[in-house]
């Protein structure tokens, strides 16, 4: 079971803060960044990481293929 996740297909315009907004209620968010291209721009992907499993899972099970902020995002599990 994942503590990481790894949500893709976001708008550029995400914000870490909306990232963990959004993703606060499966459990206690420890890490929250947003991937950057060399020029500091979003590529709309970020990592999350929770202090449990459990919330990993819960995340991943309620927000793949789900609308987020605009686009329809896909949820996994973070290598």
């Amino acid at each position: 079971m994942p503590k990481r996740i790894r949500v893709e297909n976001m708008t550029v315009t995400t914000t870490p803060a909306q990232v963990k907004a959004g993703f606060d209620g499966f459990g206690s968010i420890v890490r929250c960044q947003l991937e950057l291209d060399e020029t500091g721009a979003s590529t709309g992907v970020a990592h999350v990481e929770y202090t449990s499993t459990e919330s990993g899972a819960a995340a991943i099970a309620s927000m793949n293929n789900t609308p987020f902020n605009g686009a329809t995002i896909s949820v996994i599990e973070d290598a």
